[in-house]
């Protein structure tokens, strides 16, 4: 599971295809460094 903002986040920088061949797993999700930077600056937003 991923919060909201990320969902929405990865969505935004991959196609539907993507997801399902190359970035279907929580663990392939963690390990693309595009992902990662966004994952890094979600963490530090105020999100209500």
């Amino acid at each position: 599971m991923v919060c909201r903002t990320c969902h929405s986040g990865i969505h935004k920088r991959f196609d539907e295809m993507s997801l399902a061949k190359e970035l279907n797993s929580l663990a392939e999700l963690k390990r693309n460094k595009e992902l990662n930077r966004f994952f890094d600056w979600v963490t530090k937003q105020k999100i209500s």
